[in-house]
Order: C-alpha cells, then structure tokens, then sequence
C-alpha cells in the first residue's frame, strides 16, 4: 500500500469557495426569488450570486468523496465508522436541537409539540441546510462497501459507475412518468444521500486527473456559459419552458453536475505547483487557508443561525434587499460566523459539533 496522501491545497481552496457559496445563496435568496428577480438591478445581482454557487452543495460531496473513498487513507471499517459516528451523529442532534429550540423560541406558533419538530428534522423543515449532515452520514454508512471496489476498479470504471449513479437524481426530475410528470426521489433523512451517491464516487474517481493547459481555457468558458445559463433561466418567464423542464436549474440538474465537475477539475489543475493557481498553494498561503477549510462545516452549520437571529433583530435589514445590503449582509454574516467557529473549536468539546 503506497503511503497516504497529504492534504492538497485545492481541495482546502475549494471548500472555502464553496462554503462562501453556501453563504451567498441563503443571504441573496429571497431577493432572488422576489418580485423583480429578473426586472431590477438588485434581482438580477442576489440571481447572479445565489444561481452561480449551485454547484457548492455537490462539490462538498465530492470532496468528502475524495478524501474518505481513497484506499490509501482509510485505516479500517472499525476506525472510519467510529470517527464518522463521533463526528455526525452530535453534529446531527445537536444542530437540530438547535434550531428547533431557536424556531420555537423566536416564531410565534411554530412549535406545534415534539412529534411536529422531529416530522420537521426528518423532512428538512426546520433550517433549509441541515439534510446536508444526513447526506454525509448516509455516503458514511457506505463507505465501508464502496473503498474495496474503488481500490480494484479501473478509473474508467469508476467514472463510469459514478456517472451512471449521478444521472438518478437527473432522470428522476425528467417528465418520464405518467402523464409526463417527474418520477421523483424520496427525500426524506434516510434517502437524502441517494441523489448525491454518484457525486461522492465522482469526486474520488477524478482525484488527480490535470486538464491539458489547452483544455483550460475552454472548460473555464464552459463554466462561465453554464453559470450564465443558470442565472438567467431560473424562474425567468422568457426561459423555454423546456429548458426548465429538461436542463432545470436546481442540484439535480444535468448543467449544475457538468459544471461541478468542471469546477473540481480546474481546482486541482490550476491550484497546484506549475499550475494557474500556484501561488495558492505556496504552503505560506495554505498555512493560512487550511484552518478555515477544516472549519467549513461548523461554518456550514451556523452561519444560518447568524443570519436568521441578524434578521429577526432587524440588524441585517429586510430579506430582500438591495445589492449593496446584500453583500455587505454576505460579508457579516460571513465573518460573524467564521470568527465564531474558529473560537468554538477551541474547546474540545463543542469541536466535535463543529
């Protein structure tokens, strides 16, 4: 067995990008989503900045992917479940006990008794990001059944396999069921990795594939024309129906999969020694970067609460707001909870849930 891998600076780059993604898409949404979404400035800015991080949520996949699905790091299935376990499972509890106890303490009427809160927890009700914890420990479940196959698979298999699995959540938006309507996924705690399976194994299937310096430069116009395509017919009444219909703009849609992979590909082709990016990996910067990446969940985690306590007080403004209010809302609510997280871990205990 060759020796396991170090940690890699795309991989820490990426997680940071992506997690101001996440924080962008919750700050920028209901402006988004509101009346002038596609008439006014601020519309098509919150669009630009919730619709062009799509990608954040499938990408955390595969890193995890990357990282937990490589043979040469994982010490066992005794060892892997054990660390997960003690890493998700407080995380799991208390996360939502958190914002069951935040909800019913702040919205008049939403506590509505304990089985209404776990129906909540267990259908993704009670803050829009937590089913991200639950997908985590599902693709944890089956790591131990996936590690032997990927250490014997051919890449080319793997790839394939890991395709194949991510067009599920695809075809199950497409109008392939009776009288044209989607087919469907269940998505409930205990099936909301299953979309997200055919991400996990292709974030470990792509691990050390480096574009051509020729296929650069195209695959980042590709990434620039699917995020315009995104922003633009999300919701747009000048969308084609079936553009919508068939390329939607959500985490199951085939363009958001193209660009995730794009987007993980140019990071490790660019974000390394001789790449685009090599600065960023100078191990100065990563010095610097790697701490804020190990936080990403615990940033993950809070940074919802940050920004509905900092609305509930009226000190982030409206939901919808103007562009400026919503970058500088982004950038508070941003550092608020990085600074508040970075403290936090410092205490061994509350680090487990971080």
């Amino acid at each position: 067995m060759s020796a396991p891998r170090q940690p890699l600076a795309w991989i820490s780059w990426l997680r940071v990008v992506a997690i101001a993604g996440v924080v962008l898409v919750h700050v920028t949404g209901a402006t988004a989503s509101g009346p002038g979404s596609t008439t006014t400035v601020d519309g098509w800015v919150a669009r630009a900045l919730d619709l062009a991080f799509l990608w954040a949520v499938p990408v955390f996949v595969m890193l995890a992917g990357t990282v937990s699905l490589d043979p040469d790091r994982y010490r066992g299935d005794g060892h892997y479940l054990r660390r997960r376990a003690l890493r998700l499972l407080p995380a799991i509890v208390v996360w939502n006990a958190v914002y069951v106890a935040y909800r019913a303490s702040a919205e008049e009427g939403w506590w509505r008794g304990p089985r209404a809160a776990l129906e909540d927890v267990l259908t993704g009700s009670v803050a829009p990001h937590l089913y991200f914890l639950w997908i985590v420990l599902g693709l944890s479940l089956l790591t131990p059944l996936l590690v032997p196959w990927v250490a014997r698979a051919s890449r080319t298999a793997r790839v394939l396999a890991a395709a194949g699995l991510w067009m599920v959540p695809v075809l199950s938006t497409w109008p392939l069921g009776p009288d044209g309507e989607p087919v469907g996924l269940a998505t409930v705690a205990w099936t909301w990795w299953l979309p997200y399976l055919g991400a996990y194994l292709m974030g470990e299937a792509l691990h050390g594939v480096v574009l051509p310096r020729r296929w650069v430069a195209p695959a980042v116009a590709a990434v620039l024309g699917l995020t315009g395509l995104l922003v633009w017919q999300w919701q747009n009444p000048k969308a084609p129906a079936w553009l919508e219909t068939w390329v939607g703009a959500h985490y199951y849609g085939p363009s958001v999969a193209v660009l995730c992979v794009l987007v993980l590909l140019l990071a490790q082709t660019t974000v390394r020694p001789g790449g685009a990016l090599a600065v960023l990996a100078g191990p100065g910067v990563v010095r610097v970067v790697h701490p804020l990446a190990t936080a990403t969940m615990g940033i993950f985690a809070l940074h919802f609460l940050v920004l509905m306590v900092g609305l509930d007080l009226g000190l982030l403004g409206e939901p919808v707001a103007t562009w400026p209010v919503l970058l500088g809302r982004a950038l508070v609510v941003g550092v608020v909870t990085t600074v508040l997280v970075l403290l936090l871990r410092r205490a061994p205990v509350v680090r487990q849930v971080l």
